[in-house]
């Protein structure tokens, strides 16, 4: 399965969110939108990306019907976030990346896709094939990244 995400922390261009549906949709891919309830609501988000420190916000986008990705960086707020019903998590980052502090490396992505299968998608420093069969090889269920698709 394929996940695209609109993600602008600055500013909401309803132009670029109309667009990214678009390429979705031809793409057989499905929309996600960064943080916003209302917004995925409004422009028919299938799913939401929710940021570590709003976890509150995992409850109410199962309510509404969409899918959630929650971004973690340990295994507490991994547990927290899945506790709470978010179908997938993010875990970063797993290289080198930055501004984003130290890598947890491939032992600590390992450790948590062996504690929580097909739930954990590995994130942060992941700029070419070499990072990518490493954290699938992880048993991580996918990637994300910014600067691979640079």
């Amino acid at each position: 399965m394929k996940y695209i995400l609109y993600r602008d922390k600055k500013s909401f261009q309803k132009r670029k969110a109309l667009a990214l549906l678009q390429i979705a949709k031809k793409g057989g891919a499905i929309p996600v939108i960064h943080s916003d309830l209302k917004l995925a609501r409004r422009y028919r988000f299938f799913g939401i990306h929710i940021p570590s420190n709003e976890f509150e916000k995992i409850v109410r986008a199962k309510r509404a019907g969409l899918m959630t990705f929650v971004s973690t960086h340990s295994q507490e707020e991994i547990e927290k976030a899945l506790h709470l019903g978010a179908d997938f998590v993010t875990f970063s980052p797993i290289f080198s990346t930055p501004g984003k502090g130290k890598p947890k490396g491939l032992r600590a992505l390992r450790n948590v896709c062996k504690k929580f299968p097909k739930r954990v998608i590995a994130l942060g420093g992941i700029v070419g094939y070499k990072q990518i069969r490493k954290v699938l090889r992880a048993k991580a269920v996918g990637f994300a990244s910014i600067r691979y698709f640079s």
